[in-house]
């Protein structure tokens, strides 16, 4: 099915489908560095070119709806180039998101989140959301996080996550502009770091200095990153999302 993507679309085109809509789906990244093994649209990207599989499954029951580039990344900041938004900021502009498209009448969203560090707002936001325009708000991640089990039968890194060997590959086969091929490097661990298994803070709150973790900004072993190992992580990802959507649109 061709997929019904907000940006692609003028109003009336998109208004010959607009009663067929389900549920929306939005992307949401970081533009935050990612070690020298990707670039910092990484987590933007994957997650719409996430969405935009997703929405080549579900036709006009879906809307894609444009990414949502910055998200959450103080904990990156010693390292150039990175751009954070306050959590408030975010969440805001989630809100208004949500109350644009039930104007016209969309009350179903799936964000799609690239990055982790956007998991706690948005947890906060589905549920602002619901309480305040009575929308139905979901989110889910589109990598690592959904497919811990695969990583683990592949023997990929413990301390995995951010400009990893998954994370690396899913954007080879996603998008491979994002892949530095001839950089890529293992994460340098300090080992000295009070956060370097990220363990207390693995559920306690999202802000830590990145850089106390690692020097190079990254983690896991990017030079064992592989399209093949991407596509795996890719078709697993789908088709887990495709049965959260499912259960979303009934």
């Amino acid at each position: 099915m061709k997929a019904l993507i907000l940006e692609e679309l003028t109003w009336v085109e998109l208004n010959k489908y607009i009663n067929d809509v389900k549920v929306a789906l939005v992307p949401t990244g970081s533009y935050e560095q990612h070690g020298p093994n990707t670039t910092f649209a990484t987590d933007t990207v994957r997650a719409y070119e996430i969405a935009k599989m997703l929405g080549e499954k579900y036709g006009s029951d879906a809307l894609i709806c444009p990414p949502v580039g910055y998200g959450i990344s103080p904990h990156h900041m010693k390292f150039p180039g990175t751009i954070t938004l306050r959590p408030d900021t975010y969440i805001s502009i989630l809100m208004d998101i949500a109350w644009s498209l039930k104007q016209h009448g969309i009350n179903k969203i799936l964000y799609l989140t690239g990055h982790g560090g956007n998991r706690f707002a948005l947890g906060t936001a589905i549920t602002k959301i619901k309480m305040e325009y009575n929308i139905d708000a979901y989110w889910s991640g589109v990598g690592s996080g959904v497919v811990k089990d695969l990583l683990d039968e592949k023997n990929c890194s413990k301390i995995r996550g951010h400009a990893c060997e998954a994370e690396t590959s899913q954007s080879w086969y996603l998008a491979p502009w994002l892949v530095k091929e001839e950089a890529l490097e293992k994460g340098k661990i300090k080992k000295e770091s009070k956060y370097k298994d990220k363990g207390i803070v693995k559920d306690g709150g999202v802000y830590w200095d990145f850089y106390e973790v690692s020097e190079n900004g990254a983690l896991g072993d990017s030079t064992k990153a592989s399209i093949e190992l991407g596509k795996e992580i890719t078709d697993l990802v789908i088709e887990r999302l495709c049965e959260m959507i499912d259960k979303i649109i009934l």
